[in-house]
């Protein structure tokens, strides 16, 4: 019952295996065409199904950048204070010129205030005075990042501890 014949193949195959590395070519024939394909399609996209259109803006007035108004106190090393106006040095009666032209020429009215770590109180509370007296709003930047924190504390931590 065991016939071998029937197992045998009667047609030997054409077909060899090959031997070599494959040619890419093909391949990256079909790649850039999908490629481009894609980059030629990808603008036309909608990226939503609900279609809106938008109003039109008056672009005179909007500014390129905000207008930047900073004051820094610095601490000297013989206790008293140096003012900055946009890192240029001034005294009181100048810082209150320059917060006069401020708040007449700009539309913002609004002031940064930075302060070293050994500035007095009484320092900064006069320079928020000035800036409330020709109604300007005074923001505080204070604190620091854990990197830059003076004397190695902890932001919060008492003196003692």
């Amino acid at each position: 019952m065991t016939n071998k014949i029937f197992y045998k193949r009667k047609y030997a195959p054409r077909l060899q295996a090959y031997r070599g590395r494959p040619d890419c070519t093909p391949f990256l024939d079909v790649f850039f065409l999908l490629l481009i394909f894609l980059v030629l399609s990808l603008p036309f996209m909608q990226l939503s199904g609900v279609e809106v259109t938008l109003p039109n803006i008056d672009t005179g007035r909007m500014r390129t950048g905000l207008e930047r108004f900073i004051i820094t106190i610095a601490a000297l090393p013989d206790g008293g204070t140096q003012l900055y106006f946009n890192d240029k040095p001034l005294d009181m009666d100048q810082l209150a010129e320059e917060m006069s032209a401020v708040s007449r020429q700009s539309d913002m009215k609004m002031v940064i205030i930075r302060a070293d770590a050994h500035t007095t109180h009484a320092a900064v509370t006069e320079v928020m005075t000035i800036a409330a007296r020709f109604g300007l709003s005074a923001f505080l930047a204070t604190g620091q990042s854990e990197k830059g924190s003076t004397h190695g504390q902890e932001p919060f931590a008492a003196s003692g501890e």
